[in-house]
């Protein structure tokens, strides 16, 4: 994820594994490598209109209070499927997901709507999805 670092404009800094291994715990599921590896360089990052979910840091716990275990107990609420884990929204209510199988998030992130409920593939992988957001944002500041 070091190669694609750049791309975020987020500066905050990463977590330490353990943090991520507690959310893992909270959750009942491990996180894609992918995601470790990229809250490990950076943790909240804004990702174009989506902002990922912090990992909470004992470091920096006003920052990160409002974290990845308090948003999936929250969106809960909303009646979100117990097979997804929110990993961020854009603040419109809608969120990014991961599937759980088996104790195991998949690679795959998936767009759920909170209005009616749907879930749309969005990217194959987190690499995927930083990438073509920032040639979504480059297109869009071109234009």
């Amino acid at each position: 994820m070091k190669d694609v670092r750049n791309l975020i404009s987020t500066k905050k800094l990463g977590v330490e594994e353990s943090d991520i291994k507690i959310v893992e715990e909270e959750l009942g599921a491990v996180f894609p490598e992918q995601y470790k590896e990229l809250f490990k360089l950076v943790n909240s990052p804004e990702i174009g209109e989506w902002i990922l979910y912090p990992i909470k840091d004992p470091k920096n716990l006003k920052k990160t209070w409002d974290d990845m275990i308090r948003q999936n107990t929250e969106v809960r609420e909303d009646h979100m499927s117990k097979d997804l884990i929110a990993i961020g929204e854009d603040g419109s209510g809608d969120k990014l997901c991961f599937k759980v199988k088996n104790g195991v998030m998949g690679e795959e992130i998936y767009i759920w709507y909170h209005e009616d409920h749907e879930l749309e593939v969005y990217a194959s992988h987190l690499r995927e999805f930083i990438i073509s957001t920032a040639e979504e944002e480059d297109d869009d500041f071109d234009e």
